[in-house]
């Protein structure tokens, strides 16, 4: 039985962030554009932008700066709280994973 983690932080009832969100974070920040970071992850660039304005509503503080025009045509990046929501998750997540694997794991040894 193979066990695979997927995590949902919740905030006022409402699921905040996943596993597909948190990528795409992390993409925008390495690609400093939602456009590339979209193209990336094979998403519209309507769907990449909508799940960010998503995230940013409900997050505490902004997740992004976001520059429209100029000769690049604009670009995006992560803001310090966005790089800390990326790095808690991934916390989060690695401590997950160590649950499933060395706890609940044993305890579904035999069940498929």
């Amino acid at each position: 039985m193979e066990i695979k983690s997927r995590i949902w932080i919740e905030k006022d009832g409402k699921p905040f962030i996943g596993y597909g969100k948190i990528e795409l974070l992390k993409k925008v920040d390495s690609e400093h554009s939602i456009t590339a970071a979209a193209k990336a992850l094979k998403m519209s660039y309507k769907k990449a932008w909508n799940l960010l304005n998503d995230m940013e509503q409900l997050a505490e503080e902004p997740l992004l700066v976001k520059s429209i025009g100029g000769k690049s045509g604009g670009s995006s990046k992560l803001t310090p709280y966005g790089k800390k929501l990326i790095t808690q998750f991934e916390q989060l997540n690695s401590k997950c994973e160590t649950f499933l694997n060395d706890e609940y794991k044993p305890l579904t040894n035999g069940i498929s």
